[in-house]
């Protein structure tokens, strides 16, 4: 599948779900109508047949809004128990990230020296942040890599 049809594909379903997020609103809004007009009919008057559909709507949010945390709940219960990782500690996360990028080496000497490695990296970031002509030769050394290493993630995503 080309990158132009993945576009069309996502432009497609998103412009169908907001269809039937307006088409439903719609049809919440006329049935709200629906209701204060019944009720606004009745000896209550339209003060009261106000408060009445306002209040069922925001239960009617309330109860949507409950049942999708329940939901998401459910769910990362279940993706929570079908993927189990027996190591997962900050040693095997910074292992596992700088691994393909720096290699064994480094990626050892990381795991051995994890404090000065974290002591390092804020120190960096303090000395970027407080020198505009370093942050500018960083920026310059850095950019044409990141363009190189962005086309390539382009090609291999249309291939």
């Amino acid at each position: 599948m080309s990158i132009k049809a993945k576009i069309a594909a996502a432009a497609t379903a998103h412009m169908m779900l907001w269809l039937l997020m307006f088409i439903l609103l719609a049809g919440i809004l006329f049935c709200a109508w629906g209701c204060y007009l019944l009720i606004a009919a009745t000896a209550l008057g339209p003060g009261v047949a106000a408060l009445i559909v306002g209040g069922a709507l925001i239960g009617l949010i309330v109860l949507v809004a409950l049942i999708a945390l329940a939901s998401q709940k459910s769910n990362k219960r279940v993706a929570a128990s079908r993927t189990t990782q027996p190591n997962k500690t900050p040693d095997n996360m910074i292992e596992h990230q700088l691994r393909p990028v720096l290699g064994d080496r480094a990626t050892d000497w990381a795991k051995q020296n994890t404090g000065v490695a974290v002591a390092g990296a804020l120190t960096a970031g303090v000395v970027l942040a407080a020198s505009p002509r370093l942050r500018a030769l960083l920026v310059g050394a850095v950019g044409p890599l990141a363009s190189r290493k962005a086309m390539q993630a382009a090609q291999r995503f249309m291939d």
